[in-house]
């Protein structure tokens, strides 16, 4: 019983870290796609967007495209809905991968 015991809280802390580097790559992606966005934008204060588009993020699923895609339209900016979603899919795979490295 004790070896199942072990199992299964190896089992869990694995998962654990699993779920918390995926919350980190997420995050991560969020932040430098902020950063691409705010330059488009012409953001002031590139770091402060970024952050309220994470935070957006958290807050809700989804929230920080939400967000850009309203930004852009309000900017008067024409950026294609698949041009955000492909930046981000590049953006992810980068992240990860330094992150993994």
């Amino acid at each position: 019983m004790n070896a199942l015991k072990m199992r299964a809280e190896a089992s869990e802390l694995s998962y654990a870290r699993e779920r918390e580097f995926q919350f980190r790559v997420d995050t991560q992606s969020k932040m430098q796609l902020a950063l691409w966005a705010a330059e488009k934008l012409g953001h002031v204060d590139p770091n402060a967007y970024a952050d309220e588009l994470v935070t957006e993020d958290i807050i809700k699923r989804g929230g920080a495209i939400e967000r850009l895609n309203r930004d852009f339209a309000e900017a008067g900016i024409s950026v294609e809905g698949d041009e955000i979603l492909s930046r981000l899919s590049a953006v992810l795979r980068q992240v990860s991968a330094d992150m993994a490295a």
